[in-house]
């Protein structure tokens, strides 16, 4: 048979994209799947799209696109056939109207089933879907998530489905109860996660790993307040929130209040997300309601045990309570809390939790559901039997990328794997060359004599006239989160991760015959605080000091002691007044170097020996404005009063370069 999803967009990142793509890429092994989107807002879609699969754009909104429609004369006019209620409708207009009529009724409207994934979409299926197909709403939200405007909109086009699928049992029974449908079938499908194709997480290390957007129904704001009770008791661990929505600003002002930057961070978003699921020794979910709980799965998949509180409807069909994980009231900081300490503070408690979840999110595979959409197909009306795709799968482009997996073990080395194997093929990067095994491996050893730099990783192919680039479907990174451990008194500091930049595997190496690796930074009433940690082949000896180092046209150099802190650290402070009262210019840019011993050469102090490699966005520090003393200050400030000028200020921030070393920004930066 032929399926067709109706999306807003397949070319974004979100709950409904994914579920959408694991549905279609399991069917499209027996069956012909198309998914139109109606709008095309990017030029590649953020997730991999099975090649079996057609995509469909129907309206063209690229900002760059020659072929933007944004400004043509029908989407200017409002929709006419698109509820007026629902939260997209000023996206969507007449142009949108006809698009989806046209596509519905043209040569391409052979679709045996047509699937609507949003309100407006199901009332575009309602209205445009071809004679005979089998019409299936889906209902991603919940009933009480609408508007009643909405609902009593939804009333009238949603009696014309065959079938209208929630995604857990609870919101199945409300819609029965609360708007029947005599002749449409309300029943309950959970979403379907895959298998992750990382090795799923050992529930060890200290880092706990939330997915999502950032937006208020997340309740993420909850959940660093909590952790803050957390980090309390236990400074060592870390939480790492991946997504992104318009919540961003407003949470990171919140960790920088409470003074977690150290120990909270946005890491945006990430696709794939299962090899940061892996890097986690737990998961947690502190939404005010979910409809489902896609992460929920996709941690448990990859061997995490969830916390998460227990809203409206999804999250209690998922977890088992005190088996797989913890149910939590929502919005209940200290419970949320607890649950998180309970975790932390017994690892066997942990790794059989996650073993657990590891098993019983296995019944979410895309095979058993995708097997309850057949039947419910079949049921209907739809084609009985199954017939191969109508079209073929395509040829990779000439030059194409190929595809591979790599793996970052915890003693450096790195392991790649071709999808497809190539016999006699070699991986290729900063200037070495390893060869592929039968099985599609390449290894590349631990302390391999990289520079340091990006190195981009390619593959010679037999008969191909030059490498080419290695696109990656996943790049477990998990190794490089060890690092320090296995550096080695008295041998140069190496340290090698493997990431996706641009879509193929590249590596960045740092080596360094002596590192000074920070550890906790604390910025408060105007002085910086730090603690660092001497790696490879600097032996400290006297008083350490620390150096800033101002770069420009007037280099200067001011010196502060540091003092020992514990066994073998170092803790290091100075005032932001320092560099802000010897401002050069109106930017003055510093480095932050260590003098380890009397007569050893500095090093730059910096943070490299993790699996994050580009740090600048992802750990920032909270400025700070000092009030600069200056020669003549006095005099300046009355003759700015005299001639009625705002008062200059100064604003100091602490970041990191692209090489992920520390350096000091000092800006004026005029009053308002």
């Amino acid at each position: 048979m032929k399926v067709s999803f109706l999306i807003h967009t397949i070319y974004g990142i979100g709950g409904t994209i994914r579920t959408t793509l694991n549905l279609a890429e399991e069917l499209a092994g027996r069956h012909e799947v198309e998914i139109v989107s109606v709008f095309r807002h990017r030029d590649e879609p953020l997730f991999a799209i099975d090649p079996r699969i057609t995509v469909v754009p129907l309206v063209d909104t690229r900002p760059s696109s020659p072929a933007n429609e944004t400004k043509h004369e029908q989407h200017l006019r409002p929709a006419e056939d698109f509820p007026r209620s629902e939260a997209r409708y000023k996206e969507y207009s007449r142009l949108t109207d006809e698009r989806v009529r046209a596509h519905y009724a043209g040569a391409g409207s052979d679709a045996d089933v047509v699937i609507g994934t949003r309100p407006g979409l199901v009332a575009y299926v309602a209205a445009f879907a071809p004679e005979g197909a089998v019409l299936v709403g889906q209902e991603h939200m919940t009933h009480n998530h609408h508007k009643p405007e909405l609902r009593a909109e939804m009333a009238r086009f949603l009696p014309r489905l065959d079938a209208f699928v929630t995604v857990s049992e609870g919101d199945a029974a409300i819609w029965r109860a609360r708007m029947p449908l005599p002749g449409t079938r309300v029943l309950a499908i959970p979403n379907s996660v895959p298998a992750p194709v990382v090795t799923p997480s050992d529930t060890s290390g200290t880092t706990i790993v939330t997915a999502g957007r950032l937006a208020s129904e997340k309740q993420y704001e909850v959940l660093i307040e909590a952790f803050a009770k957390v980090v309390a008791q236990r400074p060592e661990w870390t939480l790492r929130i991946c997504g992104w929505g318009n919540q961003k600003d407003r949470l990171r002002r919140r960790i920088d209040q409470l003074g977690l930057y150290n120990s909270v961070h946005l890491m945006g978003p990430r696709s794939p997300i299962e090899p940061e699921w892996v890097k986690g020794a737990l998961a947690v979910s502190t939404s005010r309601h979910e409809s489902f709980g896609m992460t929920l799965v996709e941690a448990m998949r990859c061997g995490l045990p969830v916390v998460s509180t227990d809203c409206d409807y999804g999250p209690r069909e998922i977890i088992a309570d005190g088996e797989d994980g913890l149910l939590v009231p929502v919005g209940d900081v200290d419970a949320i809390a607890a649950a998180l300490l309970r975790l932390i503070d017994d690892p066997e408690l942990r790794r059989r939790m996650g073993a657990a979840a590891l098993a019983n999110g296995r019944r979410f595979d895309p095979g058993p559901v995708a097997a309850r959409y057949e039947e419910l197909f079949t049921e209907l009306g739809a084609a009985a039997t199954p017939r191969a795709a109508r079209r073929p799968a395509p040829a990779p482009a000439p030059g194409a990328p190929t595809v591979a997996d790599c793996v970052a073990a915890d003693d450096g080395t790195l392991t790649v794997t071709l999808l497809t194997p190539r016999e006699g093929a070699r991986l290729v990067t900063g200037g070495h060359a390893f060869p592929f095994g039968a099985d599609g491996t390449a290894t590349v050893p631990a302390g391999t004599p990289f520079t340091e730099g990006v190195h981009p990783v390619r593959a010679e192919l037999p008969g191909a006239p030059e490498a080419v680039p290695l696109a990656t479907r996943a790049v477990d990174q998990r190794g490089a989160m060890r690092a320090a451990r296995r550096q080695r008194p008295g041998e140069p500091v190496r340290q090698l991760v493997p990431y996706t930049r641009a879509g193929t595997l590249h590596l960045r190496s740092w080596v360094r015959p002596a590192h000074a690796e920070v550890g906790d930074v604390r910025i408060q009433d105007g002085t910086v605080t730090l603690t660092a940690r001497l790696h490879g082949t600097a032996q400290p000896g006297g008083e350490s000091v620390l150096l800033l180092r101002r770069r420009g046209r007037a280099p200067l150099e001011l010196a502060f002691p540091g003092t020992r802190h514990g066994a073998d650290g170092l803790r290091l402070a100075f005032p932001c007044a320092a560099p802000a009262a010897r401002r050069q210019d109106p930017h003055d840019v510093w480095d932050l170097w260590l003098r380890y011993a009397p007569d050893a050469e500095p090093v730059r102090l910096g943070r490299f020996l993790d699996d994050v490699v580009e740090k600048g966005s992802l750990f920032p520090y909270p400025p700070a404005e000092p009030r600069a003393r200056q020669p003549l200050a006095l005099a300046r400030g009355i003759a700015r009063k005299l001639a009625g000028r705002p008062r200059d200020r100064v604003v100091v921030t602490l970041f990191h370069s692209a090489a992920n070393d520390l350096v000091l920004s000092v800006v004026d930066k005029p009053a308002a």
